[in-house]
């Protein structure tokens, strides 16, 4: 067997394979095609071995006949699979009819003298085409016109696409003109250019390409698992192949040009497989691992991550962006839309997420100027898709569902996911209802979606919708409770207020019949005064609790005079000289300057001190320490009072708790807010019949 009948085998039973694989996975148009191509290709190779076996000149006329079978559609077929690639096939539909009608046209010449009438013993190996029939020379500008043409619609479309596309169209370019510029070799000898084709060997390094584009990025949309142990096989099966045809070149070349006996070149090649074919084999072997089997990411921890943080999240807003800024670092996408659906209009974006980097500054604000346009419409053909099915959808293997849904869809839902640079919709449903859409961009590195990317993405979506429901749950429970709350605030506020209105009310009607009486008038005055106090108290208490924003005053002043201040307001208040009670203090230093809001921080220290004597019945001691603790100060206040039972420790400053006959519960909420305030914290101990200690611990600020 010479090289060329060798070269017919390798090339015909690759191209066989990639057509038969085409077939069993491949469903569209596009796929078939495309095998349609590859196995007029191998039809050629097929031909080509027969020629190169052939051992008298009507054998090799028959064979020459036989692989123009298959070269006579080559073009044919390419120039219609690259324009169905670059979807312009109804543009070219009339240069593509005109393909077929040319091909048949000379397949009906490839049977009669006008093509092949004669073979010449060429290369002292093979008899060769050579071409005599006056039809030849014009089937062969055609078919360089097809080829010509349609590797320049190739890069047209590689100009203008993007992403995964963009790959996929770059290595079917280089797979073809390997392919058809070793392949054109073959007819340099049919016109008097006696160069040897070798060029046949190029055209597995076609398949070869091509098989590769279709592992890493869904070449023409071809989407299967390949193991690992079988890649591993197949390129261990090419390798041991290459070693083949370097031993069949050497032996033939150095034992009829050299004078080497072929069984020294056999040795030797022995030799250099022994030594090369081990290393080259791992070589190769780490190559696939890297190029088909690289991983981004660990599926199972990222699924763990992305799940326990979720189960944290309670805010709708902050749910949509850590899902969305997840997916993006986690998948490496260009950009990302969460969209929210809305009753009776569609979905409209909640949260976006791009990090395109080779975008001009026009197209970024062009963009974020029309996110609040852009919208899924309720009657769009992707909601459509999702009432039927619940898949993540992938744009480039819509064309697998031509048949299910039509092309017409597919182009709709294309439309669609336009606006959005989408590749990927991932649907998030609430019980049956589709509540949020993903639109994922492609992938920075130009990748295609894994298998293992789409099972990610629908965990997420499962993990996402529990979230959801959780969130909206917590945010009905806090709206109950906050109607529990104000239920509970107007229930103490309407109590409190109705024992002074009540006394207001009784000297108002008495007041007609006594006005005279000078005793009354004045008992009447200092009542109404100290109620009307009471009620203000009451509103300011409330409107101290309900008022969130922190104050915004701030001023120096110096805190043991603060305290010692507040103390002694107190005590004149409280009239002590009509109780038994006492006070001590222990100040530690005489000034510790600080800034802050010294009137909010005044009225924490009164409701405190305050409740402390309150707790004492009229008879006790209250102590109040300032204890200066490196960059904090911590001010102690002790009673010796009935104290605090442990049950209801954890609840004293929770609104509206109070033991106290009178007050509504909020001295010590507001306290702890404005300590708070000053970024500083309150703590309580307490023993029943013993007393109860506050502690407020602030940081130095000068």
């Amino acid at each position: 067997m010479n090289l060329f009948a060798f070269a017919g085998a390798v090339l015909g039973t690759t191209c066989l394979s990639l057509a038969l694989l085409v077939v069993l996975y491949g469903k569209t148009t596009l796929h078939r095609v495309w095998a349609l191509f590859n196995l007029s290709v191998a039809i050629w190779g097929a031909g080509a071995f027969f020629i190169g076996i052939s051992t008298t000149p009507s054998s090799a006329i028959i064979s020459w006949k036989l692989a123009h079978v298959g070269g006579i559609f080559i073009p044919v077929c390419f120039f219609h699979t690259i324009c169905v690639f670059c979807e312009i096939d109804t543009k070219r539909k009339r240069a593509i009819q005109f393909a077929y009608l040319q091909g048949f046209f000379f397949l009906f010449m490839n049977f009669t003298d006008f093509f092949i009438t004669k073979v010449r013993f060429a290369f002292n190996s093979l008899y060769y085409n050579q071409a005599a029939g006056v039809s030849y020379p014009v089937f062969f500008i055609i078919w360089v016109g097809l080829v010509v043409w349609g590797h320049y619609e190739l890069i047209k479309y590689y100009r203008k696409s993007s992403g995964i596309k963009r790959h996929q169209s770059i290595y079917f370019f280089i797979g073809m003109l390997l392919g058809f510029a070793g392949g054109s070799t073959n007819f340099f000898p049919m016109f008097g250019i006696d160069i040897y084709p070798f060029g046949n060997f190029t055209i597995p390094i076609y398949c070869l390409i091509s098989t590769y584009a279709i592992l890493r990025y869904r070449l023409m949309d071809i989407n299967f698992v390949f193991r690992k142990s079988m890649v591993y096989s197949i390129s261990a099966g090419i390798l041991t192949s290459l070693f083949v045809v370097l031993v069949v070149s050497m032996t033939k070349f150095l034992s009829s040009i050299a004078g080497v006996k072929s069984f020294a070149v056999t040795v030797v090649a022995a030799l250099i497989i022994a030594f090369l074919f081990n290393p080259l084999k791992n070589k190769i072997q780490s190559f696939i691992d890297k190029s088909f089997y690289k991983k981004n990411y660990d599926y199972y921890p990222t699924i763990r991550k992305i799940s326990r943080e979720l189960t944290s999240i309670f805010d709708l807003d902050d749910l949509f962006k850590y899902v969305g800024n997840a997916i993006v670092s986690t998948l490496g996408l260009t950009n990302i839309y969460v969209l929210h659906a809305v009753p009776g209009s569609g979905y409209e974006i909640v949260y976006s997420q791009s990090n395109k980097k080779d975008q001009d500054e026009k197209d970024k604000n062009d963009h974020s100027e029309n996110d609040e346009e852009m919208k899924i419409q309720i009657n769009s053909e992707v909601v459509k898709f999702y009432r039927k099915s619940e898949d993540v959808l992938v744009k480039d293997e819509l064309p697998a569902h031509e048949k299910q849904l039509g092309q017409e869809i597919i182009e709709r839902i294309k439309s669609d996911l336009e606006p959005f640079h989408g590749e990927v919709v991932v649907p998030v449903f609430n019980d049956t209802k589709l509540v949020l859409l993903l639109v994922l961009g492609e992938k920075l590195s130009g990748d295609m979606f894994t298998n293992d990317d789409i099972n990610l993405l629908g965990i997420i979506s499962n993990q996402f919708a529990v979230s959801i429901k959780n969130a909206q749950l917590y945010k009905d429970k806090v709206h109950s409770e906050r109607l529990a709350s104000i239920g509970m605030m107007s229930a103490t506020f309407a109590h409190e207020i109705r024992n002074p209105l009540t006394s207001l009310k009784t000297f108002a009607q008495l007041m007609p019949e006594k006005y005279n009486d000078e005793e009354f008038r004045v008992s009447f005055s200092k009542i109404v005064e100290g109620e009307i106090e009471r009620i203000d108290g009451l509103i300011n208490d409330l409107l101290d609790y309900s008022t969130e924003k922190k104050s915004s005053r701030s001023n120096n002043f110096n805190l043991v005079s603060l305290v010692d201040e507040t103390v002694d307001y107190v005590k004149g208040k409280l009239d002590f000289e009509k109780k038994k009670i006492t006070i001590e203090k222990y100040y530690g230093i005489s000034v510790i300057e600080m800034s802050g809001d010294a009137t909010n921080l005044k009225q924490a220290f009164i409701n405190l001190i305050t409740n402390g004597c309150q707790a004492m019945y009229g008879e006790g001691m209250l102590k109040v320490q300032i204890n200066p603790d490196g960059d904090y100060v911590d001010i102690a206040i002790t009673d010796t009072g009935e104290g605090i039972h442990p049950d209801d420790i954890s609840k004293i400053f929770d609104p509206f708790v109070t033991t106290k006959e009178m007050g509504i519960g909020l001295g010590l909420a507001i306290s702890k807010r404005i300590v708070e305030d000053h970024k500083g914290s309150i703590k309580v101990k307490s023993q029943l019949l013993k007393g109860t200690t506050f502690t407020i611990s602030l940081p130095v600020q000068n």
